[in-house]
């Protein structure tokens, strides 16, 4: 995979704040309310806010989403919390980048630049049954009404970019800004989560809230949106390849037990063959996505073969680390036992059917 120098260099300042910055914090970020505004603000400084923007908009770095796995690893390898917030912004950027309307020209340099952070809330629309969030057509724009049941972000994020049900079926994906000063938004309490407590995720009711035509960023056909997302989801995430990297750094820092030592360099060998294998399958589906998103069925399945074969090497990573740090691995302190939490959340992170299905047969091959 060819990078282009500005990326490889947002690649090194990731792996710097990584090292920096939040992996040192990780354990008490772990153990936060909310992600430390300092965190933000350090991926805001090293200009990695507009990662995934295009190029002609100032900050836009024009990472695809091949190009990208690098900056999103080493971001993940330094702390989850942090991270997943992080990526949350870089969904709404490519939303707002793939419009056409005036809320592209409004919004899209700001996300880039790095002047405001995002959120967004899709993932209901793949759930069977009534719209769980549905948008009413008005004069002059759009209501929306309904609840998310998982926003992430809350209390850190500037915007939010939302998309709803049409009456036909069709999907509405609007940007709302200052959501926490907006009286039609409901939040609830932050959940109670195993993992990836610090990062603001809350149920968030939608009761009749205004959204301009101006603020619209496009309106989708559902079997549209359907077929992206499907390709979307299959991309094997780069997030639980900084999980296993960080824990067999870790292996590797115990260089004096030789089969510690070992384990180490197995699995480094095998993380960087899954690399190699989860970008070539990422730029095929790329591709397909690029070209209106194929429900290329070969492609899917090869997405979701690598995702699971990531996402296992991430577990297996994670418990070598527990088993070799021994007892102490099981204090919050100590950064074994949040990893091993981390790739487990993977496992159920932008879960479709096929993504399910894969993983579920790994675990039922295993005697």
């Amino acid at each position: 995979m060819t990078i282009e120098p500005d990326l490889v260099a947002a690649r090194e300042r990731a792996r710097s704040v990584a090292d920096a910055v939040l992996f040192p914090a990780a354990q008490a970020t772990d153990r936060a309310a909310l992600v430390p505004s300092a965190n933000i603000e350090a991926l805001r400084g090293a200009a990695l806010l507009g990662l995934q923007g295009p190029v002609s908009v100032p900050g836009g770095l024009g990472a695809s989403h091949v190009t990208a796995r690098p900056v999103f690893e080493a971001v993940a390898g330094g702390c989850g919390a942090t991270a997943f917030v992080w990526a949350q912004h870089h969904g709404a950027v490519r939303r707002v980048a793939g419009g056409d309307g005036p809320a592209r020209d409004a919004w899209l340099p700001r996300l880039c630049d790095g002047s405001i952070l995002a959120g967004i809330g899709f993932a209901y629309l793949r759930r069977p049954g009534p719209p769980a969030v549905r948008a009413e057509r008005t004069s002059g724009g759009w209501l929306i009404d309904g609840e998310a049941p998982w926003i992430t972000g809350w209390g850190l994020i500037d915007v939010l970019v939302v998309m709803a049900r049409a009456a036909d079926g069709s999907v509405v994906t609007a940007v709302v800004d200052r959501p926490g000063e907006q009286s039609a938004l409901h939040a609830g309490g932050p959940q109670a989560l195993a993992v990836m407590g610090a990062t603001g995720t809350v149920a968030l009711g939608f009761d009749g809230l205004e959204v301009s035509d101006d603020d619209v960023v496009g309106v989708q056909t559902d079997d549209g949106w359907r077929r992206r997302d499907r390709a979307g989801s299959a991309l094997p995430p780069a997030a639980p390849f900084g999980i296993a990297g960080r824990a067999i750094d870790l292996l590797s820092e115990r260089g004096s037990d030789q089969s510690v030592s070992a384990v180490a360099g197995s699995l480094a060998g095998e993380l960087d063959e899954r690399r190699t294998a989860a970008d070539l399958v990422a730029e095929s589906i790329a591709g397909s996505m690029a070209g209106g998103g194929a429900n290329d069925d070969v492609l899917v399945a090869a997405g979701a073969t690598e995702r699971d074969r990531g996402l296992d090497l991430a577990r297996r990573a994670t418990d070598a680390l527990v088993t070799a740090s021994g007892g102490r691995a099981i204090s919050l302190e100590h950064p074994a036992q949040r990893l091993s939490r981390e790739a487990t959340f993977y496992l159920i992170q932008a879960q479709t059917a096929d993504l399910r299905t894969a993983s579920l047969a790994r675990v039922g091959r295993r005697r």
